[in-house]
Parts: structure tokens; C-alpha cells; sequence
């Protein structure tokens, strides 16, 4: 199977912002609007027209593209699935040879320039975005062939809004300029969008921050007081010798096999710190097959012979799928939000959501009075 681990992103702004002091003042607008605009805006396009600027007014400009959308009707949960393309205009991309030598010999660099229908194709890699308006958070599912680059996805839907994507309040100013990067005389756009009294300018912002989800070292805190051994169950292959009579050899049962694997188990006194814990939860997290009946780490308590495992004190922010077929690229999007949504409940019980965040504050503000 083929983990895609989840990171989340806490959104500080999504939205239309006037300015006050300096300061943003939220106006109008949600994360389920505009993202709704975008997917409206990408539907039957071409894959090349899904970049709102012009990339060769902007060649150092990461080039991120739109390849499959889905939404859940009911919950508005949506799944991007973008393109970070490698190379320049052209679609070129340099290597290296693999048996290259350390060294200043130039000659050993490789250039990839491969064809789809006679045009360059679009190297790159794909990024699975998760927006998520009810919990006001965003996250990637990262695979092994997929990236990320939060920042970079925000300015994107940003630009698509603003320049490509209607809106009735819309107001686009232009000056001549000079384009650093080519020095060509370029036409700059200001952009900005009145309020509904028509009294303020506002500008579109998209601004997230890491999700810090507790956990994982509340637990590594809490078990760093109970372990009193560690348990290690493993599986090691065992060559067979073939120095003894077949009859009584140890592995004589078993005919025409030379090696066998057998199962261990390792039970070792431990006392362990908070930092060791929660290094031994992010290790099991990252390596920790749940298809495999026997590997794994856990723990027992002083006094106790029962083993409890680390996969039931580890956070569930992964999702297993198929792998893919040896000719694909990337998963559809509708792939990965059916899985998303089937685990929904546990991948986001530490995500409060919008409304339970008002009934929480309802509560302290009672408690308060």
C-alpha cells in the first residue's frame, strides 16, 4: 500500500481584507467561496491555461498548474490535486548521470527534454491539497511521489482570483513599468475589490500556518512515566545448514527451501524520556505497517505483563491506497477525498470544528458571567 502521510495548515486569513491602522480588517468572503470560484474557473480548461500569469514574464516564478478537482456536496470538502512543473518554458530538465564522479567535469550532465503528442511534456511533480472550510484548515497528503509548497499553492489560487477570476466589485488599475527579470516594458496591475457600501477598498489574502496537533506528545509525555520495558517484535531470515544428515536437520520438515523467516520478540527494561518516547511514536508512525500482523513496537508498565502497542497511541494523520498502476503518475483527486472522507471523523477529532468552537466560547463567556 501506498501511505500518504496528512500535515495540516491553520487558516489565518481566507478572505477580502480592508486596511485600518495598518492593521487587515476582515470584510467578507470564505475559504468554500473561493475555492468554489476556482473550481468553477478550472472546469474544461486545458491543462496549460490553469496558470494565471505569463510565465515568461516570470521565468524564477514556481509554475504550479491545476490537474483534477472533487468537492463532497455535503461537507464542501475539496481535493486539488496541482502540478509543480520542473524546467524552464521549454520543458527541459538537466540531470546527472548516476556514475558521475565528484568534480568540475561538465560532460556527465543529462539533458531530459521528453515528448507527448510533439509537444515537450510538463516535468514535474503532483501536490494533493485538502481544503477543509468547516475545520478552517487546509492540509497536504504527502506520498512518496508527491511534494509540497503551502506557500507557493496560496499565492496561486491568490493570482487566479485576482486575475483571472470574475467578480462584480473588481477594480484592475495599470501602469507602464520594466520587468527586472528582461527588462521589456511590462504593464503592471493593481488590484482591488470595493466593499458592498462601496466606502473601502479591499484586497484578496490567503495566509496559513502550521496546525500544531498535540497528541502525539501529550502521549510521549504521558507514557514517559509508565514504560517500564520495551517490546520489539520482528521478523529475521535464518539460513539453513546444510552440514548435518537431512534427517535430522532442524528444517528437514520443510523441503526444496534454503531460507526461512521466523518471528522474535524482544522485551528490554526501559526507563525513557519525553523526547525518546515521542521520537519512538515518530518513528513507529512513519515505519509502522498496519497490514503486517506481527512487526511492531510497544511497551509494557512495571508490574504488568501486558504489551500495549505505539500504533494505538499514534496520531492517524496518514491514508493508505492502492499503489499506482505502473503507466500512472499521480492519484485522481476523486481517489483520495472518497478515502479522506471515509476516515474524515478520526483524521480530524483534533480539529474542532467551527461550530463547536462557538459552543466552547458560548460556554467560557457563561463561565466568565
Amino acid at each position: 500500500m501506498d501511505k500518504g502521510s496528512i500535515s495540516f495548515f491553520e487558516v489565518q486569513q481566507f478572505g477580502f481584507y480592508s486596511t485600518k491602522e495598518h492593521k487587515a480588517v476582515y470584510e467578507e468572503g470564505t475559504m468554500e467561496s473561493f475555492i468554489g470560484s476556482f473550481c468553477d474557473w478550472v472546469k474544461g480548461r486545458d491543462f496549460n491555461q490553469t496558470i494565471p500569469w505569463d510565465t515568461k514574464a516570470h521565468p524564477k516564478r514556481t509554475q504550479i498548474y491545476c490537474k483534477s478537482i472533487s468537492q463532497d456536496p455535503i461537507t464542501k470538502d475539496t481535493l486539488l490535486v496541482l502540478w509543480r512543473r520542473f524546467g524552464d518554458d521549454s520543458g527541459k530538465v538537466s540531470g546527472i548521470a548516476p556514475d558521475a564522479k565528484v568534480g568540475s567535469d561538465a560532460n556527465d550532465s543529462i539533458k531530459i527534454d521528453p515528448k507527448v503528442k510533439g509537444q515537450s511534456a510538463f516535468l514535474g511533480q503532483p501536490m494533493y491539497y485538502w481544503f477543509i472550510p468547516s475545520r478552517n484548515v487546509i492540509a497536504t497528503i504527502n506520498f512518496s511521489h508527491s511534494s509540497a509548497m503551502t506557500k507557493d499553492v496560496c499565492d496561486y489560487i491568490k493570482r487566479c482570483l485576482d486575475y483571472r477570476i470574475d467578480h462584480p466589485r473588481k477594480k484592475v488599475n495599470e501602469s507602464e513599468g520594466v520587468n527586472p527579470n528582461t527588462s521589456k516594458a511590462i504593464i503592471r496591475k493593481f488590484i482591488t475589490y470595493m466593499s458592498q457600501d462601496s466606502k473601502r477598498a479591499m484586497r484578496s489574502k490567503i495566509h496559513v500556518s502550521t496546525k500544531e496537533l498535540n497528541s502525539d506528545k501529550a502521549n510521549a509525555a504521558r507514557l514517559a512515566q509508565r514504560i517500564s520495558h520495551i517490546v520489539v517484535r520482528d521478523t529475521i531470515s535464518t539460513q539453513k545448514s546444510d552440514d548435518k544428515d537431512s534427517f535430522f536437520n532442524l528444517w528437514s520438515k520443510v523441503k526444496g527451501k534454503k531460507t526461512f523467516s521466523k518471528h522474535v520478540e524482544i522485551i528490554e527494561e526501559a526507563t525513557l524520556s519525553e523526547s525518546e518516547v515521542a521520537e519512538i511514536i515518530e518513528v513507529h508512525n512513519k515505519e509502522y505497517n498496519p497490514l503486517d500482523k506481527w512487526n511492531n513496537v510497544g511497551f509494557r508498565e512495571a508490574g504488568n505483563d501486558t504489551t500495549r502497542w505505539f500504533n494505538k497511541y499514534v496520531s492517524r494523520e496518514q491514508i493508505l491506497l492502492e499503489p499506482l498502476a505502473e503507466n500512472h503518475t499521480y492519484y485522481a483527486a476523486d481517489i483520495i477525498l472518497k478515502e479522506l472522507t471515509r476516515l474524515r471523523e478520526d483524521l480530524l477529532v483534533q480539529i474542532p470544528s467551527e461550530e463547536s468552537k462557538d459552543k466552547d466560547s458560548d460556554v467560557g463567556e457563561e463561565n466568565a458571567a
